[in-house]
């Protein structure tokens, strides 16, 4: 079932409660996190923060074709290309099974062949398997990045924040072709549903772009939901829900409809910022980067604009 489950921290509260004294910017104030991962940097940023964190999977994954994964990770493998482009940590792993399959060899000596420079002897290699040639690699995100440096041992040449059309800023990708001759291709795997304005901003930039679905969001089952959400959602029992992405606010939608007056909307980045106010809702704060740190700023803002400072206990007469 997709719910989340309480814990208990070293002093014995729970880590979403406000803890004694109440001097936490968040304390006393509920906010939805509509998603499940395993050590959740955000969550935990918001639990510190002494909010109680609400979680649960609003959206699910579903894997791109596996011809098209399949002859990507072909291209990236055998360097046909003079970028590759990640947007996010979920095309990471929708790719990670062809990429090593494309190899055929551990994720070590692919990573090292991926960024070696060309005649440099791999340690890693043997006469079974060839070196590959060498590709750049650009992310969206430290969460983007550390995925790929998880898979590959390697970390990328370059790492964009806030959301990916952040890319076309950067010079190696925005600014005038290497050389004539140079490798035009930029291979961009990514979500079916992604914002089209980085595919065409790298295109007016002049780059070739290969652009491949390398998985879908669909929202999930209402009966996945933890109990009582719905309840809770529809009495104002929430104070914000982080937006992490246009499917999710979609989802929230569907599954929960709109937000109360008095529940904030955090966005993630300016991407889901702009899908959330083209479905007629508004956002109460922007993340100013897509990390836990940017989360819990915005968070904090959005249930001051929305429902004022928090409580401040008092003490007993």
């Amino acid at each position: 079932m997709a719910q989340s489950t309480s814990r208990t921290d070293s002093t014995g509260s729970q880590p979403g409660l406000p803890r004694e004294g109440g001097g936490a910017p968040l304390s006393g104030r509920v906010v939805l996190l509509p998603r499940l991962k395993e050590r959740d940097r955000i969550a935990s940023a918001l639990e510190r923060a002494g909010a109680m964190v609400l979680r649960a999977a609003v959206t699910r994954t579903v894997p791109g074709e596996a011809a098209a994964l399949e002859a990507t990770s072909h291209r990236i493998a055998a360097g046909e290309a003079a970028w590759l482009v990640l947007t996010s940590a979920r095309t990471v792993k929708a790719l990670a099974p062809y990429l090593l399959a494309a190899t055929g060899v551990g994720s070590a000596t692919w990573g090292y062949g991926l960024h070696q420079e060309p005649g440099t002897p791999d340690p890693h290699n043997s006469p079974s398997t060839p070196a590959i040639p060498p590709m750049r690699v650009a992310v969206v995100g430290p969460a983007t990045a550390r995925a790929w440096t998880e898979l590959t041992g390697t970390a990328p040449d370059l790492v964009a924040r806030g959301s990916a059309t952040a890319l076309l800023k950067e010079p190696e990708l925005a600014g005038p072709l290497p050389a004539p001759n140079a490798a035009r291709r930029v291979l961009l795997p990514a979500s079916a549903l992604a914002d089209p304005a980085l595919a065409e901003g790298l295109r007016r930039a002049g780059w070739e772009v290969e652009q491949v679905a390398a998985y879908t969001t669909v929202t999930a089952d209402a009966h996945d939901l933890p109990p009582n959400l719905e309840d809770r959602w529809a009495t104002g029992g929430v104070d914000a829900v982080v937006l992490t992405a246009p499917s999710t606010t979609r989802a929230v939608l569907d599954l929960l409809g709109p937000p109360p007056q008095g529940t904030g909307l955090v966005a993630i980045g300016a991407t889901t910022a702009a899908a959330t106010r083209e479905l007629g809702l508004t956002v109460a704060a922007v993340a100013p980067s897509p990390t836990p740190e940017g989360v819990l700023q915005a968070t904090v803002d959005a249930t001051r604009a929305t429902t004022g400072p928090a409580p401040v206990p008092q003490e007993p007469p």
